[in-house]
């Protein structure tokens, strides 16, 4: 993403160089580290497949090859990068130069949680790197950046006086603090990074619109809609997160065929338990009948328990019940020595904003892309048809 951001500055204002062949260095070092990771068996998850030592040791050697070389060429070569021209703090690129940090730093937090067991376990000690790491230390610096987000984009590049922000400001705390006020007495007490990351999203859905302010619709360009429904998709994205993570009522219950259980205002009636059998599995499917406390019409969720016959392997098949207003899960769990079977049952409110968020994104950049991409295929067209009308003037000329 900050390189994404980097390349930008550099192909419209000639700026940025330096950073912008850094990042695209460690994006793609970050990539072949992810792959490493994955496919050496350094670590047990359920990320992690294909365990295989001989393969790891070959990616390692890629590894120093390409990260080890692509850094010291960096290294040797980059005060010979041109600076670029220069901007003030208070730019869009000043803008941009600070989203590049915040996540890079986003970046090194992260990489040291994964890394850090796999070098805990070389020194003989074993260590856990779970949630709570990644969002006490990253949290903060994520809403930091969706605070400067609906910003950024209404600097002017170079140098800016800062009056349209004066102006603008205002409604994005005016949007954060009704969010906050509104989770706040609705929904009592939550989590402060879910409450802030609330707030701040509602600001970022609201400042994503601010550049088509005054402008017509029909002459934005490409890259412009492109920006704003991308940054749309990441206030989107992020509210699904901290809707998920404030919200979520999640119970384990152990029931038998009959029993009726309450999870987030959903009634769900065990209802039956019979057989299935797949292509190459089989299985034990229960049927739950689920309707919403306020009434309305009742569904059918089938979680099932799957055997796989080749190679043996037991995966629960999870059941997905999709509302505007969330989705349910059900998972069917291993019958106990009392006959009853263990169901665990989530409510996840709003939680789909999290996949529409990511399409708006998705498209946002599809659109920044053509918008790039068009100018280029124009303007080469314009000059083939102006070689080719040289050219038929000085064949008619010679004629």
């Amino acid at each position: 993403t900050a390189l994404l951001h980097s390349v930008s500055v550099t192909a419209t204002r000639d700026a940025l160089r330096a950073w912008t062949v850094m990042l695209a260095v460690v994006a793609f070092s970050m990539s072949m580290i992810g792959t490493f990771i994955v496919r050496s068996g350094l670590l047990t998850s359920v990320h992690a497949f294909a365990v295989d030592p001989s393969r790891g040791t070959f990616i390692l050697g890629l590894l120093v090859i390409y990260i080890g070389g692509a850094m010291a060429l960096f290294a040797v070569r980059a005060g010979t990068v041109a600076e670029g021209k220069r901007f003030r703090m208070l730019s869009r690129e000043g803008g941009l130069v600070a989203n590049n940090l915040l996540l890079s730093v986003m970046l090194a937090i992260i990489l040291i949680g994964t890394l850090a067991p796999i070098a805990a376990e070389a020194m003989g000690a074993k260590i856990s790197v779970g949630p709570p790491y990644f969002n006490l230390t990253t949290g903060p610096f994520a809403l930091l950046l969706m605070a400067l987000l609906p910003l950024g984009p209404l600097l002017r590049w170079r140098r800016d006086d800062g009056s349209v922000i004066g102006r603008r400001a205002p409604i994005l705390v005016a949007a954060s603090v009704a969010m906050f006020l509104l989770i706040l007495f609705t929904r009592g007490q939550i989590g402060l990074l879910p409450l802030l990351g609330l707030a701040l999203a509602a600001a970022v859905i609201v400042g994503s619109i601010f550049p088509l302010f005054g402008r017509n619709l029909r002459r934005v360009p490409l890259i412009t809609w492109g920006m704003v429904i991308a940054h749309l998709g990441i206030g989107v994205a992020v509210a699904g997160m901290a809707s998920d993570k404030a919200f979520t009522a999640e119970k384990l219950v152990a029931a038998a065929p009959g029993d009726a259980m309450r999870v987030g205002g959903w009634h769900l009636t065990f209802a039956s338990l019979m057989p299935v059998v797949g292509p190459n599995w089989t299985a034990l499917e229960a049927r739950l009948d689920v309707r919403a406390d306020d009434g309305g019409q009742t569904h059918i969720m089938r979680p099932q328990a799957r055997t796989f016959i080749q190679p043996p392997t037991e995966r629960n098949e999870a059941a997905l019940l999709t509302r505007p207003t969330g989705q349910l899960y059900v998972v069917l769990g291993q019958q106990l020595p009392d006959g009853r079977y263990q169901l665990r049952l989530w409510w996840k409110p709003f939680v789909w904003m999290i996949w529409v968020g990511g399409g708006l994104i998705a498209l946002g950049g599809l659109l920044a892309l053509v918008g790039r991409v068009r100018p280029v295929m124009l303007w080469r067209v314009w000059r083939q048809r102006r070689a080719d009308a040289h050219l038929a003037s000085a064949e008619g000329y010679a004629s």
